[in-house]
């Protein structure tokens, strides 16, 4: 394992936290620059406390267009919360999703979906 703030080999085990479905994750220490990370540090789950499980069904429930309220109910969650998982695995796109190729045609396909953002009114 290497530190992902200075790419140090010199990491040793720091800890560990509980996630609320009582698995553990555990920390590290870099004994370079003293930097403390897990090995979520870096990705869209980063700093999370809730299962990786939980978060995809959330997704994938908004992506087969359930709504965020009742995603939220279904999964005893807030639909404020899924809303940041949302934006966090936006934030992180660039890391996960392949580049366009350089010269050749993309294709984006959707289906009637839209959801309501500001003002309840249909795509134009």
């Amino acid at each position: 394992m290497e530190c992902p703030q200075c790419q140090s080999p010199k990491v040793v085990k720091n800890g560990k936290y509980l996630l609320k479905d009582k698995n553990e994750i555990q920390h590290y220490l870099c004994k370079e620059c003293q930097k403390r990370f897990s090995d979520k540090t870096g990705t869209p789950m980063a700093r999370l406390r809730t299962t990786p499980e939980v978060v995809v069904n959330a997704l994938k429930m908004r992506s087969e267009g359930m709504g965020i309220r009742a995603s939220g109910r279904v999964l005893g969650k807030s639909h404020s919360t899924i809303i940041r998982w949302e934006e966090r695995l936006r934030a992180k796109e660039s890391s996960w999703s392949p580049p366009a190729p350089a010269n050749g045609d993309v294709t984006i396909e959707s289906d009637e979906l839209y959801t309501r953002v500001g003002e309840n009114l249909p795509p134009q």
